[in-house]
């Protein structure tokens, strides 16, 4: 089968995926809050189609975070944007890769108030859809599959739970978020598959895969906001995103931690 004529099989189910989100919105209130976030953390990035080398470095993802509540305030939606880059290398330091991608996700959560009052306990859970692509030049295989390309689309759920309280006079909101992917589909090269048989000749070897929880895929994010007189709010959090994957074969994975720097209006 003609790779290109795969995809066209296959577009029917990001079209439900993506419907299955939006039956749920019935219209927005105002935004309730945009957060601009700079993440500057470690990865540790493993793809065997490229190299069976570990590569670690530093990444840089800059998040635009949007949430708004439904106009019957028991809904929340949740919209974020990440673009990222990173400059790695292995062990003998004889070796670099050059990795970037952008991810999108949009959630609609059922939410709780836990605790009445000016300050509550809210709590937040509902579907998720994630869209993900990515590179990764690999400095070391200048003659064979110098770089790998990745995209991706999942369902899954998130959750978040957010606290606001009175601290050194002003209100410190703290939150933590968890996203998971449950079923989707995933692009690969297949073991052994260069990028001209795939594009150049059109050669179709499942390059398509379908994935499910295994392996694990998970992203936490732990935030405190430090709300200013102008009604602005620093931010300062702890990110965590785990991705594995191990399509055709082919064992990926890419591990980040860290420090999230920002400010939420």
């Amino acid at each position: 089968m003609n790779f290109f004529s795969y995809l066209c099989n296959v577009k029917h189910i990001g079209i439900i995926i993506i419907s299955s989100l939006l039956v749920a919105v019935t219209g927005y209130a105002q935004v309730r809050s945009t957060a601009l976030q700079l993440g500057i953390g470690g990865a540790n990035v493993l793809d065997t189609y490229l190299s069976p080398e570990k590569y670690r470095g530093m990444e840089w993802r800059v998040i635009a975070e949007v949430n708004r509540d439904s106009k019957n305030a028991h809904l929340a939606y949740s919209q974020t944007h990440e673009i990222a880059f990173g400059y790695l290398h292995n062990r003998a330091l004889n070796g670099h890769e050059y990795v970037g991608h952008y991810d999108f996700s949009y959630a609609v959560m059922r939410k709780w108030d836990m605790i009445a009052g000016r300050y509550p306990l809210r709590l937040s859970v509902g579907p998720m859809l994630d869209a993900f692509v990515g590179f990764n030049y690999n400095s070391r295989n200048t003659n064979n599959n110098p770089a790998q390309g990745y995209g991706s689309v999942a369902m899954g759920g998130m959750g978040a739970a957010r606290y606001t309280f009175k601290a050194w006079g002003r209100e410190l909101t703290l939150g933590y978020e968890l996203r998971f992917p449950l079923l989707g589909i995933r692009y690969s090269p297949n073991y052994g598959q260069s990028y001209y048989e795939i594009f150049g000749r059109g050669d179709y070897d499942h390059n398509i895969c379908f994935y499910s929880v295994s392996p694990l895929q998970v992203r936490q994010q732990v935030t405190a906001d430090l709300r200013l007189k102008s009604g602005t709010a620093l931010r300062i959090g702890y990110l965590s995103d785990v991705r594995q994957a191990k399509p055709n074969n082919l064992k990926q994975h890419h591990y980040y931690n860290a420090l999230l720097l920002g400010v939420v209006f």
